[in-house]
Protein backbone atom coordinates (compact mmCIF):
# COMPACT_ATOMS: atom_id res chain seq x y z
CA UNK A 1 0.00 0.00 0.00
CA UNK A 2 3.13 2.08 0.52
CA UNK A 3 3.86 1.80 -2.68
CA UNK A 4 0.80 2.20 -4.40
CA UNK A 5 0.29 5.64 -1.93
CA UNK A 6 3.76 7.00 -3.37
CA UNK A 7 3.32 6.07 -6.63
CA UNK A 8 -0.76 7.75 -6.97
CA UNK A 9 0.38 11.08 -5.57
CA UNK A 10 3.32 11.31 -8.53
CA UNK A 11 0.33 11.05 -11.10
CA UNK A 12 -1.20 13.87 -9.10
CA UNK A 13 1.38 15.37 -9.39
CA UNK A 14 2.33 15.32 -12.82
CA UNK A 15 -1.11 16.59 -13.69
CA UNK A 16 -0.90 19.15 -11.64
CA UNK A 17 2.36 20.61 -12.39
CA UNK A 18 0.92 21.19 -16.27
CA UNK A 19 -1.72 22.90 -14.18
CA UNK A 20 0.75 24.89 -12.78
CA UNK A 21 2.82 26.16 -15.75
CA UNK A 22 -0.23 27.88 -17.37
CA UNK A 23 -1.38 29.36 -13.84
CA UNK A 24 2.20 30.80 -13.04
CA UNK A 25 1.60 33.13 -15.83
CA UNK A 26 -1.23 34.54 -14.65
CA UNK A 27 -1.72 34.94 -11.17
CA UNK A 28 0.81 35.58 -8.42
CA UNK A 29 2.69 32.54 -7.09
CA UNK A 30 1.28 32.91 -3.25
CA UNK A 31 -1.89 33.34 -4.55
CA UNK A 32 -2.24 30.27 -6.92
CA UNK A 33 -0.85 27.91 -4.23
CA UNK A 34 -3.53 29.66 -1.18
CA UNK A 35 -6.29 29.28 -3.76
CA UNK A 36 -5.38 25.72 -4.75
CA UNK A 37 -4.59 25.04 -1.07
CA UNK A 38 -8.12 26.22 0.23
CA UNK A 39 -9.84 24.37 -2.92
CA UNK A 40 -8.16 21.03 -1.79
CA UNK A 41 -10.86 20.83 1.00
CA UNK A 42 -13.32 19.71 -0.77
CA UNK A 43 -11.77 16.52 -0.73
CA UNK A 44 -9.79 16.43 2.41
CA UNK A 45 -12.92 17.17 4.40
CA UNK A 46 -14.96 14.28 2.78
CA UNK A 47 -11.45 11.85 3.18
CA UNK A 48 -11.44 12.90 7.38
CA UNK A 49 -14.88 11.01 7.82
CA UNK A 50 -14.17 8.26 5.08
CA UNK A 51 -10.73 7.10 6.68
CA UNK A 52 -12.35 7.26 10.25
CA UNK A 53 -9.87 10.39 11.16
CA UNK A 54 -12.55 12.37 13.25
CA UNK A 55 -11.96 10.37 16.30
CA UNK A 56 -7.41 11.44 15.80
CA UNK A 57 -7.62 15.12 16.53
CA UNK A 58 -7.55 14.61 20.33
CA UNK A 59 -4.62 12.77 19.51
CA UNK A 60 -2.95 15.89 18.32
CA UNK A 61 -0.35 16.95 20.76
CA UNK A 62 1.59 20.26 20.60
CA UNK A 63 4.69 18.83 18.72
CA UNK A 64 2.33 17.40 16.53
CA UNK A 65 1.00 20.72 15.47
CA UNK A 66 4.44 22.63 15.93
CA UNK A 67 6.04 19.69 13.24
CA UNK A 68 2.88 19.56 11.15
CA UNK A 69 2.76 24.08 10.47
CA UNK A 70 6.40 23.76 10.30
CA UNK A 71 6.56 21.15 7.76
CA UNK A 72 4.12 23.19 5.55
CA UNK A 73 5.32 26.52 5.79
CA UNK A 74 8.58 25.42 5.03
CA UNK A 75 7.56 23.03 1.84
CA UNK A 76 4.13 24.23 0.68
CA UNK A 77 4.64 27.94 1.29
CA UNK A 78 8.00 28.83 0.76
CA UNK A 79 9.27 25.72 -1.00
CA UNK A 80 6.03 25.47 -3.84
CA UNK A 81 6.55 29.76 -4.06
CA UNK A 82 9.99 28.87 -5.55
CA UNK A 83 8.50 26.31 -7.61
CA UNK A 84 6.19 28.33 -9.27
CA UNK A 85 8.52 30.69 -9.89
CA UNK A 86 11.07 28.71 -11.07
CA UNK A 87 7.86 27.30 -13.60
CA UNK A 88 7.27 30.63 -15.09
CA UNK A 89 10.95 31.30 -15.38
CA UNK A 90 12.45 28.76 -16.95
CA UNK A 91 9.42 26.19 -17.81
CA UNK A 92 8.14 22.57 -16.92
CA UNK A 93 10.99 20.70 -18.60
CA UNK A 94 13.98 22.22 -16.59
CA UNK A 95 12.11 23.20 -13.76
CA UNK A 96 11.05 19.32 -13.19
CA UNK A 97 13.83 17.83 -13.44
CA UNK A 98 15.94 20.11 -10.90
CA UNK A 99 13.25 20.14 -8.27
CA UNK A 100 12.81 16.50 -8.88
CA UNK A 101 16.03 15.93 -7.00
CA UNK A 102 14.75 16.50 -3.83
CA UNK A 103 14.41 12.75 -2.87
CA UNK A 104 18.58 12.58 -2.64
CA UNK A 105 18.52 15.39 0.03
CA UNK A 106 15.25 14.15 1.53
CA UNK A 107 17.19 10.73 2.26
CA UNK A 108 20.30 12.27 3.21
CA UNK A 109 18.78 14.33 5.62
CA UNK A 110 16.10 11.47 7.00
CA UNK A 111 19.77 9.58 8.24
CA UNK A 112 21.08 12.61 9.48
CA UNK A 113 18.05 14.17 11.67
CA UNK A 114 15.56 11.36 11.95
CA UNK A 115 18.37 8.55 12.21
CA UNK A 116 16.80 6.54 9.43
CA UNK A 117 18.98 3.59 8.01
CA UNK A 118 20.90 4.33 5.20
CA UNK A 119 21.24 1.63 2.82
CA UNK A 120 23.04 1.55 -0.25
CA UNK A 121 20.07 -0.01 -1.97
CA UNK A 122 17.92 3.18 -1.26
CA UNK A 123 20.79 5.76 -2.49
CA UNK A 124 21.79 4.25 -5.61
CA UNK A 125 17.69 4.14 -5.98
CA UNK A 126 17.68 7.96 -5.48
CA UNK A 127 20.34 8.39 -8.07
CA UNK A 128 18.71 6.15 -10.43
CA UNK A 129 15.56 7.94 -10.47
CA UNK A 130 17.03 11.39 -10.39
CA UNK A 131 19.25 10.27 -13.86
CA UNK A 132 15.85 8.90 -15.15
CA UNK A 133 13.78 11.90 -14.75
CA UNK A 134 16.71 14.59 -16.24
CA UNK A 135 16.60 11.95 -19.04
CA UNK A 136 13.06 12.34 -19.64
CA UNK A 137 12.13 15.84 -19.18
CA UNK A 138 15.75 16.82 -20.37
CA UNK A 139 15.93 20.12 -22.49
CA UNK A 140 16.31 19.78 -26.01
CA UNK A 141 19.33 21.05 -28.05
CA UNK A 142 18.78 24.16 -30.65
CA UNK A 143 17.37 26.52 -28.44
CA UNK A 144 19.39 29.74 -29.66
CA UNK A 145 18.41 32.90 -29.53
CA UNK A 146 15.37 34.01 -31.19
CA UNK A 147 13.91 30.33 -30.83
CA UNK A 148 10.80 30.00 -28.69
CA UNK A 149 12.37 27.90 -26.29
CA UNK A 150 15.89 30.19 -25.79
CA UNK A 151 15.83 31.74 -21.93
CA UNK A 152 17.99 34.70 -21.63
CA UNK A 153 21.16 33.83 -19.14
CA UNK A 154 20.14 35.73 -16.23
CA UNK A 155 16.87 34.71 -16.20
CA UNK A 156 17.61 30.87 -16.52
CA UNK A 157 20.06 31.51 -13.43
CA UNK A 158 17.30 33.28 -11.25
CA UNK A 159 14.96 30.07 -12.26
CA UNK A 160 17.82 27.29 -11.74
CA UNK A 161 18.23 29.18 -8.33
CA UNK A 162 14.40 29.06 -7.61
CA UNK A 163 14.24 25.12 -8.42
CA UNK A 164 17.49 24.52 -5.95
CA UNK A 165 16.14 25.91 -3.36
CA UNK A 166 12.51 24.39 -4.16
CA UNK A 167 14.09 21.12 -4.09
CA UNK A 168 16.28 21.53 -0.51
CA UNK A 169 12.52 23.53 0.97
CA UNK A 170 10.55 20.02 0.17
CA UNK A 171 13.23 17.85 1.61
CA UNK A 172 13.40 19.59 4.82
CA UNK A 173 9.65 19.75 4.66
CA UNK A 174 9.67 16.05 4.23
CA UNK A 175 11.53 14.90 7.45
CA UNK A 176 9.53 17.83 9.44
CA UNK A 177 6.29 16.06 8.31
CA UNK A 178 7.43 12.30 8.85
CA UNK A 179 7.76 13.82 12.51
CA UNK A 180 4.34 15.51 12.39
CA UNK A 181 2.99 12.63 11.79
CA UNK A 182 3.53 10.13 14.50
CA UNK A 183 0.95 8.57 15.97
CA UNK A 184 -1.86 10.37 14.15
CA UNK A 185 -3.76 9.55 10.55
CA UNK A 186 -2.42 10.82 7.80
CA UNK A 187 -5.52 12.52 6.16
CA UNK A 188 -5.81 14.51 9.51
CA UNK A 189 -2.30 16.05 9.03
CA UNK A 190 -3.34 17.14 5.74
CA UNK A 191 -6.21 18.90 7.21
CA UNK A 192 -4.09 20.74 9.61
CA UNK A 193 -1.60 21.27 7.45
CA UNK A 194 -3.87 22.71 4.13
CA UNK A 195 -5.49 25.55 6.27
CA UNK A 196 -1.90 27.03 7.55
CA UNK A 197 -0.84 27.15 3.64
CA UNK A 198 -3.91 28.58 2.76
CA UNK A 199 -4.00 31.57 5.46
CA UNK A 200 -0.01 32.77 5.22
CA UNK A 201 -0.46 32.53 1.26
CA UNK A 202 -3.35 34.93 0.97
CA UNK A 203 -1.55 37.03 3.80
CA UNK A 204 1.15 37.05 1.40
CA UNK A 205 -0.23 37.47 -1.71
CA UNK A 206 -2.56 40.58 -0.10
CA UNK A 207 0.34 42.18 1.31
CA UNK A 208 2.07 42.06 -2.53
CA UNK A 209 -1.50 43.41 -3.82
CA UNK A 210 -1.92 40.44 -5.32
CA UNK A 211 -5.68 39.58 -4.53
CA UNK A 212 -6.93 42.36 -7.02
CA UNK A 213 -5.76 39.84 -9.98
CA UNK A 214 -9.18 37.46 -9.03
CA UNK A 215 -11.33 40.46 -11.02
CA UNK A 216 -12.88 39.20 -13.85
CA UNK A 217 -10.55 36.00 -13.43
CA UNK A 218 -11.99 33.21 -16.25
CA UNK A 219 -14.29 30.30 -15.77
CA UNK A 220 -11.58 28.20 -17.00
CA UNK A 221 -8.58 29.43 -14.87
CA UNK A 222 -11.05 28.65 -11.65
CA UNK A 223 -11.57 25.13 -13.60
CA UNK A 224 -7.70 24.50 -13.46
CA UNK A 225 -7.51 26.10 -10.23
CA UNK A 226 -10.47 23.71 -8.38
CA UNK A 227 -8.30 20.77 -10.27
CA UNK A 228 -4.87 21.88 -8.95
CA UNK A 229 -6.47 21.87 -5.13
CA UNK A 230 -8.24 18.36 -5.70
CA UNK A 231 -5.34 16.97 -6.79
CA UNK A 232 -2.39 18.56 -5.54
CA UNK A 233 -3.53 19.32 -2.14
CA UNK A 234 -6.37 17.40 -1.68
CA UNK A 235 -5.67 14.16 -3.19
CA UNK A 236 -2.29 14.02 -3.50
CA UNK A 237 -1.42 15.85 -0.46
CA UNK A 238 -3.15 13.16 1.71
CA UNK A 239 -1.65 10.14 -0.24
CA UNK A 240 2.14 11.35 0.40
CA UNK A 241 1.69 11.63 3.91
CA UNK A 242 -0.31 8.02 3.89
CA UNK A 243 2.52 7.34 1.88
CA UNK A 244 5.29 9.02 4.48
CA UNK A 245 3.88 7.26 7.63
CA UNK A 246 4.14 3.32 5.69
CA UNK A 247 7.40 4.25 3.56
CA UNK A 248 9.34 6.49 6.01
CA UNK A 249 10.22 10.27 3.99
CA UNK A 250 13.41 8.58 2.12
CA UNK A 251 11.49 6.23 -0.21
CA UNK A 252 8.19 8.76 -0.46
CA UNK A 253 10.25 10.99 -2.05
CA UNK A 254 12.38 9.02 -4.10
CA UNK A 255 8.68 7.44 -5.30
CA UNK A 256 7.01 10.80 -5.49
CA UNK A 257 9.85 11.79 -7.83
CA UNK A 258 8.58 9.60 -10.61
CA UNK A 259 5.44 11.79 -11.54
CA UNK A 260 7.79 13.10 -14.78
CA UNK A 261 7.60 9.61 -15.92
CA UNK A 262 4.03 9.69 -15.47
CA UNK A 263 3.80 12.80 -17.47
CA UNK A 264 5.33 11.28 -20.12
CA UNK A 265 3.46 8.32 -20.07
CA UNK A 266 0.13 11.02 -20.48
CA UNK A 267 1.12 13.30 -22.56
CA UNK A 268 1.89 9.73 -24.84
CA UNK A 269 -2.03 8.27 -24.32
CA UNK A 270 -3.84 11.79 -24.55
CA UNK A 271 -1.52 14.48 -26.41
CA UNK A 272 -0.38 12.07 -28.54
CA UNK A 273 3.41 12.97 -28.21
CA UNK A 274 6.14 10.90 -29.50
CA UNK A 275 8.20 9.44 -26.59
CA UNK A 276 12.31 9.72 -27.52
CA UNK A 277 15.28 7.21 -27.43
CA UNK A 278 16.07 9.65 -24.26
CA UNK A 279 12.22 9.07 -22.72
CA UNK A 280 12.95 4.86 -23.06
CA UNK A 281 16.46 5.35 -21.40
CA UNK A 282 14.95 7.51 -18.56
CA UNK A 283 12.21 5.50 -17.67
CA UNK A 284 14.24 2.56 -17.53
CA UNK A 285 16.63 4.42 -15.54
CA UNK A 286 13.56 5.29 -13.26
CA UNK A 287 11.87 1.95 -13.02
CA UNK A 288 15.28 0.22 -11.81
CA UNK A 289 15.44 2.82 -9.25
CA UNK A 290 12.14 2.08 -8.10
CA UNK A 291 13.31 -1.27 -7.72
CA UNK A 292 16.13 -1.10 -5.98
CA UNK A 293 13.97 1.36 -3.50
CA UNK A 294 10.89 -0.61 -2.93
CA UNK A 295 12.41 -4.48 -2.71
Amino acid sequence: MSIFFGLAQAVCWAVTTILLRSLSNRLDAFLVNGLRAALGLLIIIPLVFLTGGVYDYPLLSWANLVFLASSVVIGGVVGDAFYVNSLKLIGVSRAFPITNSYPLFTVLLSAALLGTPLHLSILLGAVLVIAGVYLIARPRPGHHVGSVEYIERGRFLRGTLYACATALSWSLATVILARGLEGINGVVATSVRVPVVSLLCFVIAARRGAISQLKALPMSVWGQLVLTGILGWGLGGSLYALSIQYAGPGRTAILSATAPLFGVLLGALFLQERPTLYTFMGTLLTISGIALVVI
